[in-house]
């Protein structure tokens, strides 16, 4: 039986291969989708659940450079500063708010870290900070003071607890639980620690020129809205931008904006998928629709010599299976390494968190593909089947090809 599925892919080579194609195009697509949608959800679920603030206060000249989104989801990747005192006039609104600055430092690397990759440096007030204390504990955050900080979950380079950052050796007292977010990628010190290192850092004069000595310097404001209620975040919003200095991003605002643009990205990734699966069924059911009568010489010779309609019915059904399997493997192989591509060219247009899926759910969605790939492949073959058991043998001998 193998021989003889070998022999009759051979003798067909155009449609093996264009159907292996398609089959494999349509895996990739779909396990690429599956694989890159659920990190997303996972990653906007986690943002949510450990996102901390409500409201986000940035310099308002930042937002003619960077995306809301950017702010959000990134740590703003870039130096922005304004006045401390905006700090003062949000707490002054009243309701149940807790109001906490934070400062951005630079973007660290290699070349002046141990760290790996660029990793944000970012200082926070360990006496208002309810943000990084979300994703470690209190007790972290009370510890930290000139000589150590606290690392996010993709921060590499960290050496017995300790980390080097501008040829000073801090220790690691935490690391922060996985957000999906920039801060996976920031190390968290205390907000003077990160003021004095930045305040010495080459081509950052300008910065303090313009905006004042860092140590009266804050690059954002976090805000957090006992119960969401709407009248405090109104107040806060309009204290915000009646300061003139600062621009509120409103996180569930920012979250449904990001969200929207993803599911239409999505949406067309659906749509190619679901193209490519119709014509993957298209060419099964031609392949296999047309084998009886293309082949039917064929056919009725392996009945004459003893076959029965049993057997005929395991040589397409196991012709299939070699077709399908191995668009799959290959399908799947590609969906994987697709993944990360499709999240770079993603990522350039818009900011959003996202979460790899672990082992377990990798594994599901794979086997989801699978299975329907399968189901819907073997359902295009029903009619030729049917076929093979009106096969009359000895007509089918007299028969000629366009017969």
């Amino acid at each position: 039986m193998k021989h003889l599925v070998a022999h009759s892919l051979k003798m067909h080579k155009i449609q093996t291969a264009s159907i292996i194609v398609s089959i494999a195009l349509s895996v990739m697509l779909m396990t690429t989708f599956g694989l890159v949608y659920g990190g997303v959800q996972q990653g906007i679920e986690t943002s949510k659940a450990r996102g901390g603030a409500d409201v986000m206060a940035v310099p308002t000249d930042a937002m003619q450079y960077i995306d809301e989104t950017e702010l959000l989801y990134t740590g703003a990747p870039a130096p922005v500063y304004m006045d401390e005192d905006i700090v003062d006039k949000i707490e002054s609104v009243e309701g149940d708010i807790k109001v906490s600055p934070q400062f951005y430092g630079q973007t660290l690397n290699s070349g002046c870290c141990s760290t790996t990759g660029e990793t944000r440096l970012i200082g926070i007030d360990p006496s208002t900070d309810f943000v990084v204390s979300a994703l470690t504990s209190k007790d972290a955050i009370s510890s930290l003071d000139e000589q150590s900080v606290i690392v996010g979950s993709a921060v590499g380079g960290v050496t017995n607890d300790s980390l080097t950052i501008r040829g000073t050796k801090y220790h690691v007292v935490a690391t922060m639980a996985e957000t999906g977010t920039g801060f996976d990628s920031s190390i968290v010190a205390d907000i003077d620690v990160v003021r004095n290192i930045s305040r010495d850092l080459e081509g950052y004069e300008h910065y303090w020129e313009k905006n004042g000595d860092p140590s009266t310097l804050i690059s954002c404001v976090m805000i957090d809205i006992a119960d969401d209620d709407p009248a405090t975040l109104t107040a806060v919003k309009a204290r915000i931008s009646l300061s003139g200095e600062a621009t509120p991003l409103v996180r569930s605002e920012v979250v449904d904006k990001s969200t929207a643009q993803l599911q239409s990205a999505f949406f067309l990734l659906l749509v190619s998928a679901a193209i490519m699966v119709v014509i993957t069924l298209l060419q099964l059911f031609a392949r296999f629709y047309s084998s009886v009568w293309d082949r039917k010489k064929e056919l009725a010779l392996y009945r004459a010599v003893g076959a029965s309609k049993s057997d005929l019915r395991k040589l397409i059904l196991l012709e299939i299976e070699v077709l399908v399997g191995a668009g799959l493997v290959c399908g799947v192989i590609l969906g994987f390494a697709a993944q990360s591509v499709l999240l770079g060219v993603m990522q350039e247009g818009l900011a959003f968190p996202y979460m790899p899926l672990d082992v377990g759910l990798s594994i599901a969605i794979v086997a989801i593909i699978v299975v329907a790939i399968e189901l819907v492949s073997l359902l295009s073959i029903i009619v030729p089947l049917r076929q093979i058991e009106r096969l009359d043998p000895s007509a089918a001998m007299q028969q000629g090809d366009i017969d």
